[in-house]
């Protein structure tokens, strides 16, 4: 069985001042002079993906906003990883989530010489990662933004964002087989979703809809179901990320769409890099650089969104400019 190892993208330790950066990637020069074969599912981050012998990553790197890793590599795992049979492999990550982890437990077991494909259980997965499924059907009530039976989604929030625990990967290996998933995780679930709704109507998670755009800030990871709720382009602020529990906090800002069609969202990305570089992603997800602090001005990326809506959808929402702003207020 090869290894899976978490690699921390942030920058620094806030509290010993370490560089965390160059930390993790002299770990992964040190694997490499141990004999390692390194494999990054999802790495994201450029200075650490140069450092792996091959990287599998369509959403972030390909631009394949419908197709996973772990899609990927259930459908492709001789073509990708054939030629590593017999070699010490270490699998890493900079973003430990339900699709790395569904991604190292597909490439492990191919490597072992097991048979692996593409089942319904991974199509959920993939259907989760991408956000894909039914077409975004106009604003809905803040408590019909979460199904509180949506195995998959039970699962990807029990994941430990900050580490890979062998406790989550055979959760994850019972749920590709079996499709099952704890009743411990899915009451858990419940609890934290319904927490998050009692939040948007207290106004603690802020949001706002302006020009056919939800914006929504929150620390917590729920930003996308619940700006969804209001508009089908959010862009979601996080005023205090971290990467780790003692990570250093900074301010990320993520732009999504609930399908491609509502905005070009690679032309917003060419114009944020021109303010502030590191923005990248699909075309139905685009990130702030990770693990620093984005600067540019909220108002400065209104404005970019907006210009950059399709006609089609921009001409829905000029139509129905009395029924723009649903949300509370979200500050600059």
């Amino acid at each position: 069985m090869s290894n899976f190892v978490y690699v921390n993208p942030a920058m620094k330790n806030p509290k010993t001042g370490e560089n965390v950066r160059e930390i993790e990637m002299v770990k992964l020069r040190d694997l490499k002079e141990q004999g390692f074969i390194i494999i990054g599912l999802e790495m994201t981050v450029p200075t650490l993906a140069e450092l792996c012998d091959k990287n599998i990553d369509p959403q972030h790197t390909e631009g394949k906003a419908d197709e996973c890793c772990a899609k990927t590599i259930a459908e492709n795992a001789a073509e990708l990883l054939a030629e590593f049979h017999g070699q010490n492999v270490v699998f890493v990550t900079n973003r430990v989530d339900l699709d790395s982890v569904a991604a190292y437990v597909m490439a492990d077991r191919y490597l072992q010489g097991e048979t692996v494909e593409y089942n319904e259980n991974l199509v959920q997965i993939n259907e989760h990662d991408a956000h894909l499924g039914a077409k975004w059907e106009g604003p809905k009530p803040i408590e019909q933004a979460f199904d509180p039976d949506n195995k998959t989604a039970a699962l990807a929030s029990s994941i430990k964002v900050f580490m890979v625990t062998p406790k989550n990967i055979e959760d994850v290996k019972d749920f590709i087989d079996t499709g099952n998933v704890e009743e411990s995780v899915m009451n858990n679930y419940r609890t934290v979703q319904n927490g998050i709704i009692d939040r948007v109507k207290s106004g603690e998670i802020k949001t706002e809809v302006v020009g056919g755009v939800a914006y929504v800030e929150t620390t917590l990871p729920c930003a996308t179901n619940v700006g969804y709720s209001f508009a089908p382009v959010v862009v979601a602020v996080n005023p205090a990320m971290k990467l780790g529990p003692q990570g250093e906090p900074f301010r990320k800002v993520s732009i999504c769409q609930h399908e491609v069609g509502y905005a070009d969202l690679n032309a917003v990305a060419d114009k944020l890099n021109e303010m502030e570089s590191g923005w990248g992603g699909s075309p139905t997800f685009k990130g702030s650089k990770q693990g620093e602090s984005c600067n540019i001005n909220l108002s400065d990326i209104k404005k970019v969104v907006y210009a950059n809506l399709t006609p089609e959808y921009k001409a829905k929402v000029t139509s129905n400019t009395g029924k723009a702003n649903n949300g509370k207020g979200l500050g600059e």
